[in-house]
């Protein structure tokens, strides 16, 4: 029995994740700080982690199967129940190596704690689904679509009855609901990039991002790295340039040795890319203008001998700027409160950098903020646009001639991006664009790690 309510305290991974869930507004990027407070009350904290977002990056495709199996409906179900409900269909859907009978026997004694009724009710709603599916986890080759539930980009869920639109009519509405993404998204990026590279992006969005770690090259190489990690019992696989490690282990790093000496940074490879656009000199002052929650910076920062300044309009977001900095012992970086940088700027600085990583629509990092799908509509693209806009030309104004500004996003909209900065070349003729990148999400390959999307420009002012 999974369930260790009572025992100790303890709570199992599904009660953490229920409670999470219960009553969580998707549209709103809370869920994380709603784990964070309970999830010491469990042992099992990456599996509570993992249940919570799995339900979160496939609620339209769980909710879609509740409905056709077991007629559910959110709106007219207790929320408890139905948070149970979403996390039970995410194993029995999404984690074919969970037992189902260990799936049925803790949801429905979870349940029993709200009502004796509750239990039965749970217990043959998730009966319902076991019954429709044909095969938990089956090559996605040669399956009939409609009755098939991708889980990755070779497997899925495999079902007798049809669950899913038929793509031949739609395949915007097919893709959104098999992927869990808004329609309006996968009609632009279907648009824009085609059919292939769509579904390309959708299993990308939904996939178990890997934690990738990078020496600190003040401290340690990256041998030296993978070497420390491996005493201290985790497995690595080093990238194809041997720059940098995915962890093999599910597994708070906080805890480690190597983490809390400040050994090593996680970084996605697109992110990491992005900020290495900066020509790498030493004596730069420097200014990140939406800093935290910091890691940018510190890359900045240890390849940098001169002065970076961090800012950020979220005050307690800086305080991870610090955090970093401190742990990762950059002597070099000073934190400005959104007051003090207006103090700064009234000086009127020598700036020969100034990084805008804005903020954006997260449609690059929808597997790593799966809650960022839920609160997109095309009204907020066109204010992020605006607020983008408004950054980057104070980072314009307030570079020295012939300084650089690196306007990065973690998305892939040409909106917010290519079109962004070819709309303010041609309101600055005196800038030039000297690199540009587009990442787009992809998994794991034979040839390199999976990674996040993203968009990164190089300019110049003249």
């Amino acid at each position: 029995m999974e369930n260790r309510k009572i025992e100790n305290n303890i709570l199992s991974a599904r009660a953490v994740a229920a409670k999470v869930l219960a009553g969580l507004d998707f549209r709103k990027p809370d869920a994380a700080a709603r784990l964070e407070r309970i999830i010491n009350k469990t042992d099992q904290q990456a599996r509570a982690t993992d249940l919570v977002f799995g339900v979160i990056r496939n609620l339209t495709a769980i909710n879609l199967v509740l409905q056709k199996t077991a007629k559910i409906r959110g709106e007219h179900t207790d929320k408890k129940i139905l948070a149970l409900l979403r996390i039970g269909a995410y194993e029995l859907l999404y984690v074919p190596a969970t037992p189902e009978y260990a799936i049925l026997n803790d949801a429905a004694d979870l349940a029993a704690n709200v009502s004796k009724k509750s239990a039965g009710f749970v217990n043959a709603v998730l009966r319902s689904i076991q019954r429709a599916i044909q095969h938990r986890s089956a090559s996605l080759a040669g399956q009939n679509p409609r009755r098939t539930l991708p889980s990755d980009d070779k497997s899925g869920c495999v079902f007798t009855i049809d669950i899913l639109p038929d793509p031949q009519q739609d395949l915007a509405v097919f893709l959104s609901q098999a992927f869990s993404l808004p329609t309006w998204l996968i009609r632009q990026w279907l648009t824009d990039l085609g059919p292939q590279q769509t579904r390309q992006i959708c299993q990308a969005s939904n996939r178990h991002p890997s934690v990738i770690v990078w020496p600190n090259p003040s401290k340690i190489t990256a041998q030296q790295l993978q070497q420390q990690l491996q005493t201290e019992g985790l497995d690595t696989l080093p990238s194809p340039d041997k720059k940098c490690f995915k962890l093999l282990q599910s597994i708070d790093i906080t805890g480690l040795t190597a983490f809390q000496k400040g050994l090593f940074f996680v970084q996605d490879p697109t992110a990491h890319a992005a900020i290495n656009l900066l020509p790498a000199e030493k004596d730069w002052t420097a200014l990140d203008l939406c800093a935290a929650p910091g890691t940018k910076t510190a890359v900045l920062g240890l390849q940098n001998t001169g002065r970076i300044y961090a800012a950020d309009a979220d005050i307690k977001r800086l305080r991870k700027v610090t955090e970093n900095c401190n742990r990762l012992d950059i002597k070099n970086v000073e934190v400005l409160k959104p007051a003090q940088l207006e103090q700064f700027l009234s000086r009127k600085p020598r700036l020969d950098a100034v990084v805008a990583d804005v903020p954006c629509s997260n449609t690059g990092v929808l597997a790593r903020r799966a809650e960022a799908r839920w609160r997109l509509d095309e009204n907020s693209i066109i204010r992020l646009t605006q607020t983008q806009m408004k950054i980057l030309r104070n980072a314009i104004a307030i570079v020295r001639p012939g300084g650089f500004i690196l306007y990065s996003t973690c998305s892939i909209l040409p909106q917010e991006n290519q079109t962004l900065i070819q709309n303010i070349l041609r309101q600055n003729p005196g800038l030039a664009l000297l690199r540009e990148q587009f990442i787009l999400p992809a998994v794991e390959t034979e040839n390199d790690f999976d990674h996040d999307g993203g968009y990164a420009a190089l300019l110049q002012k003249q």
